[in-house]
């Protein structure tokens, strides 16, 4: 009965937004409200639904339900006249305020991590006493009522920005994700990318790193990404040669990368756009030249490792065929749609997934295989609230904290004592908003971390001159970067399950060849034409010369450059070259060039010396 009743709410869930997404969303604070009362109703209820589960925690779950019910009617009940108060606080909004704080704790402790309920649980007690803080942590103190005004009734707090961002658009992402899922889109792409790349040297791992690049482009999830995509490629990479932990290293730092790659970039980059206030698209097109690059620099690892180590590719017979393929081209008409309607067409966001769903829906209908039936939209239904409830909550508790930290002034204050640590150099300041973006961004998912880091520390690098926009995706990189860092590299650890390996040596695999995703921070901040801001001309020459500088990196890394193995000098001048190359600057450039093209000449002949030694 209970599941029955969870599963008919996820139901009313999926249909009230994609109603909203067609005909407008519900006005005021409803369609925040509705988004996340349902969220954590059905999260509580699914607890409350399983059979081994004590009395006394039933207790607690249905505790939930009801506190998550009430804050849901209260505050809409509310909404009209809360402008007119003039900051008068009521009992009920401390009662039900409470409730809804207390109900998003909890649900973040269970589906997102004990560390980000620590972390709100801290900030809420920063809140109250402030006042007692040192140096520049301190301020007057928050009391009960002021901490709901802004917490639970404010648009700081909890139905903030980033809920408002989950309740319009992620959700519809998500469910794009869930409708592709099981109507074969998915996984055309990962045959797809099979037929173009199995073939070659090292085909298995090639095979992965495309197909884990535009899945996870939908999915938004590394994790989810690994076990969708990764119980097909690794043991195929395995029973081609791969070492198991690079085999699971490879699509671990693949799948990481798919929440930076175009045209839809996971759950946070909805968020990015509504901070900076521009276009979707235009965050899209920004971001397409580092994804490119970060998926090309492990593309070339991989393939020197398979070269290095004599790895073949996927037998012919194994492969689908370009005439298989063929019969099924109408399942990539839904993504090329999407793309279309967003950059060409000028839709909103909102409408582009809407029509996509749809677009999706009617297309499968040609087919008896992938056409929707009860079982697939059961499926559909049952992927599309899980995949919401983990970025709602996450959402939702860092309006928690996101309140406290504008309400305290701390966000304003972080700013010039982040400059003053850093003695006002971009370098210094860079690097420590690395160390702190990795460190935020271990265990928790990427909006909760993007979420946090933006408020704190995205000022300070903005008083440092650089770009919103660079600023923005800098911290968003090391967000999604930490999920292959060592110690707790969850996406490493994921795929070692997959793999059946060490996890702590899969980590490290993973770290190596995600690399790259370390240094295009530091380009694009340093060289924005990196994300299309300059002209045509300087946007070729800084992506040839980025393009060269990863290789030369992926070499060093390998230490194997072409068809042969380099010495310990040849790879630090590889190294070397790799970071001219990437520096911007039309002579550092050069340098690079010149140092990767002489290893080359060098290494080609020794080889002809070799061959004719041979031939003597």
């Amino acid at each position: 009965m209970l599941k029955k009743l969870s599963f008919l709410l996820a139901f009313v869930f999926c249909l009230f937004h994609c109603w909203t997404a067609m005909f407008g969303a519900a006005a005021g604070i409803g369609q925040k409200a509705i988004h996340l009362g349902l969220v954590l109703i059905i999260f509580f209820l699914d607890y409350l639904a399983k059979e081994d589960r004590k009395w006394y925690l039933k207790i607690t779950d249905l505790f939930f339900i009801i506190a998550s019910a009430g804050s849901l009617i209260y505050i809409m009940s509310i909404d009209s006249t809360i402008d007119l108060r003039s900051g008068v606080v009521y009992t009920y909004d401390i009662v039900f305020g409470v409730l809804l704080v207390l109900a998003l704790i909890e649900a973040t402790r269970r589906s997102v991590g004990t560390s980000l309920a620590i972390v709100t649980g801290c900030f809420i007690l920063y809140g109250f006493f402030g006042q007692y803080m040192p140096g520049f942590l301190a301020h007057v103190g928050m009391d009960l009522p002021r901490f709901i005004s802004i917490v639970y009734l404010g648009t700081d707090g909890i139905y903030g920005t980033a809920i408002y961002a989950s309740a319009s658009y992620i959700v519809l992402f998500v469910i794009l994700g869930a409708v592709f899922n099981e109507t074969g889109v998915g996984d055309y792409f990962t045959k797809l990318a099979s037929r173009a790349f199995g073939r070659f040297v090292g085909g298995p791992a090639k095979i992965a790193v495309v197909a884990s690049g535009l899945f996870g482009s939908i999915s938004g999830s590394a994790i989810a990404n690994v076990i969708g995509t990764g119980t097909f490629t690794i043991p195929m990479m395995k029973k081609c040669g791969f070492e198991d932990e690079y085999a699971a290293a490879v699509e671990a730092s693949a799948s990481t990368g798919g929440q930076i790659m175009p045209p839809v970039m996971g759950a946070t980059a909805f968020l990015i756009a509504e901070y900076l206030g521009i276009p979707y698209f235009d965050l899209v097109k920004a971001a397409l030249i580092p994804a490119v690059l970060f998926y090309v620099a492990i593309l070339m690892t991989v393939d020197l490792y398979a070269r290095k180590h004599h790895i073949s590719g996927v037998p012919e017979d194994e492969l689908p065929t370009w005439k298989e393929l063929g019969k099924t081209v109408y399942l990539i008409l839904p993504l090329v749609y999407l793309i279309i309607s967003m950059s060409v067409l000028k839709m909103s966001v909102t409408k582009s997934g809407i029509s996509s769903i749809l677009m999706a829906i009617v297309c499968t209908m040609f087919s008896a295989k992938n056409r929707l039936n009860k079982e697939k939209i059961v499926k559909i239904i049952k992927g599309s609230i899980n995949g919401a409830k983990p970025v709602a909550i996450a959402c939702g508790v860092v309006g928690i904290i996101i309140g406290i930290v504008m309400g305290s002034g701390l966000g304003f204050r972080m700013s010039s004592v982040l400059i003053q640590v850093s003695n006002g150099n971009l370098a210094i300041l860079l690097i420590l908003t690395m160390v702190v973006s990795l460190i935020m961004g271990m265990g928790v998912p990427t909006t909760a971390a993007y979420l946090m880091l933006a408020l704190l520390v995205v000022p300070a690098l903005k008083q440092m001159n650089v770009l919103p926009l660079a600023a923005h995706l800098f911290i968003f990189y090391f967000g999604i970067i930490s999920n292959v860092t060592p110690p707790v590299a969850l996406a490493a650890y994921a795929a070692a399950g997959v793999a059946r390996c060490n996890p702590t040596k899969t980590g490290f695999f993973a770290f190596k060849l995600s690399l790259s995703g370390f240094i295009l921070p530091f380009i694009f901040v340093y060289n924005p034409v990196l994300l299309m801001q300059g002209s045509a001309i300087e946007i070729i020459q800084s992506l040839i010369t980025a393009l060269l500088g990863i290789y030369s990196l992926s070499c060093a890394l390998e230490k194997f450059a072409f068809k042969w193995e380099i010495s310990q000098v040849e790879r630090v001048a590889l190294f070397v070259s790799a970071i001219l190359l990437v520096v911007p600057g039309t002579l550092t450039d050069v340098v690079g060039f010149l140092v990767l093209a002489a290893i080359f000449a060098l290494k080609l002949i020794e080889n002809k010396k070799k061959v004719l030694c041979n031939y003597k």
